[in-house]
């Protein structure tokens, strides 16, 4: 009978073991629990601040958009009895605060974290800018206007209205399109001020209200004020290019004793230098003005000319290339500058000029 082999005695385990391993996980998942609390009540810190920065630089956005709302509405509401220049210069200036405004907005947006909200804040006043530009070009596209740029800027495109003339009923349509933009805007701008109140920053924005009068911007309203201005007498274009300066190079020389006071005396030359400058005291802008040059040789009767054509904005002045023309020493000429009128110039007053040249003798 084989020998009995010894029983092993089971080992007892000990109950403290797994009370460890529960009290360190009970731990650990404290100190994760509380650093998540932690990064929490940061991140809402941030956010709270992020949406009060906003709110702060918002405000000043929007009290300076609120300012180019009421101009626009003025001007819209007088729109029959404004003059051509002051209507153009109302509308440039809206164009640019707009614009601005709509920059501004969009270094505020990019200065917070708040994703959404603070594209639709930049989204609005860009939306706001972008009407002001529709409406600007129905304008100038219904009455033949022309921007005036902002010194050192480049000239206005087309689309600022300085191509072909629009329809009384396309520019109904641009302004009232003009008008929806601008309700949408109004409504975004709504939306993100209440986002920003009731985040947790409760950043306060101040209304900031472009359409006051919805029916103002309907169809039917629109095109009654496309009407009157139609037929307004402030607002009808008028055509008048003057002579502002006629210069010779070389100049004249003083007054010889016994010569008529309306000769002017040149010094020995084979040609003269012809500059002259011109003005648009109309009140539409001049696409394509021609300046006529003629001198005629009073020994020979013999005459030369030459044209210098331009364009003049509303309210310009501009310096012609200069025209040079052949002489003779010893010789008398009349020189003859004339504007070639533009259609619809009825007034000839300050258009023309006509000076009696003398060259004196070669020595």
């Amino acid at each position: 009978m084989p020998p009995r082999r010894p029983r092993r005695r089971a080992r007892r385990r000990s109950p403290a073991r797994p009370v460890t391993l529960l009290i360190a996980a009970v731990v650990v998942l404290a100190i994760v629990v509380g650093g998540l609390t932690q990064v929490s009540r940061q991140s809402q810190g941030y956010d709270a601040d992020s949406d009060r920065a906003l709110a702060v630089q918002g405000t000043v956005v929007a009290d300076q958009s609120n300012a180019t709302a009421a101009t626009v509405r003025k001007v819209l509401d007088d729109l029959p009895s404004q003059t051509r220049q002051g209507l153009q210069a109302a509308l440039d200036a809206a164009v640019q605060q707009s614009a601005d405004e709509s920059a501004r907005a969009g270094v505020a947006a990019q200065s917070t974290p708040l994703g959404p909200v603070a594209t639709q804040f930049a989204a609005a006043f860009a939306e706001r800018a972008q009407a002001v530009t529709q409406l600007r070009a129905a304008v100038d596209g219904f009455l033949g206007l022309q921007p005036v740029p902002p010194a050192g800027a480049p000239a206005a495109g087309a689309e600022s209205g300085g191509g072909t003339l629009l329809s009384a009923t396309q520019t109904t349509n641009r302004i009232a399109a003009a008008g929806a933009l601008l309700s949408r805007s109004d409504a975004v701008y709504r939306s993100v001020r209440r986002s920003v109140a009731a985040d947790s920053g409760h950043g306060r924005l101040p209304p900031s209200v472009w359409v006051t009068r919805p029916q103002a911007w309907q169809l039917g309203t629109v095109a009654a004020q496309v009407d009157l201005v139609a037929t307004s007498s402030t607002l009808a274009a008028t055509h008048y290019v003057v002579i502002r300066t006629v210069r010779l190079n070389p100049p004249a020389l003083p007054t010889p004793q016994g010569t008529p006071a309306n000769v002017s005396v040149l010094s020995p030359t084979s040609q003269i230098g012809v500059t002259v400058v011109l003005a648009n005291q109309g009140s539409s802008s001049e696409p394509h003005v021609s300046v006529r040059f003629s001198l005629a040789d009073q020994t020979s009767g013999a005459t030369t000319g030459q044209v210098r054509t331009t364009s003049l904005a509303l309210g310009a002045s501009v310096t012609l290339p200069g025209v040079t023309l052949r002489v003779r020493p010893s010789t008398t000429y009349v020189l003859t500058v004339q504007v070639i009128p533009p259609a619809g110039q009825t007034i000839t007053a300050g258009t023309a000029v006509q000076q009696e040249l003398q060259v004196a003798p070669g020595t």
